[in-house]
């Protein structure tokens, strides 16, 4: 093995053990973004954003009942409501899928 290589090598496994320790939660702090990102998501599926999202189904239909609205702006309204409420629903299919 030249010289050239081990260095390559050397640089490699520091930057994975730098890597590694960055990814432990007491490491890389995972605990305020951890809070945010579940005030984020309470913000996204709270009480007022359903009542939001309520009022826009209703919107989009009356609209697309009167002509007003085509049908695929609808669909794509109440599918993207869909997304959005049921997003953690969706994760925690999929992580327990993977898990198994």
């Amino acid at each position: 093995m030249s010289k050239s290589q081990e260095t390559a090598l050397i640089k490699l496994f520091f930057g994975l053990c730098v890597t590694a320790a960055l990814l432990l939660p007491e490491t890389a702090l995972a605990a305020p973004w951890d809070s945010t990102a579940t005030k984020i998501l309470d913000i996204f599926t709270g009480g007022l954003t359903r009542t939001f999202a309520i009022i826009a189904v209703i919107a989009s239909g009356i609209a697309a009942i009167a002509g007003k609205l085509s049908w695929d702006w609808t669909i794509k309204i109440v599918v993207g409501i869909v997304l959005i409420f049921g997003s953690a629903s969706i994760v925690d299919y999929v992580i327990a899928g993977a898990s198994a």
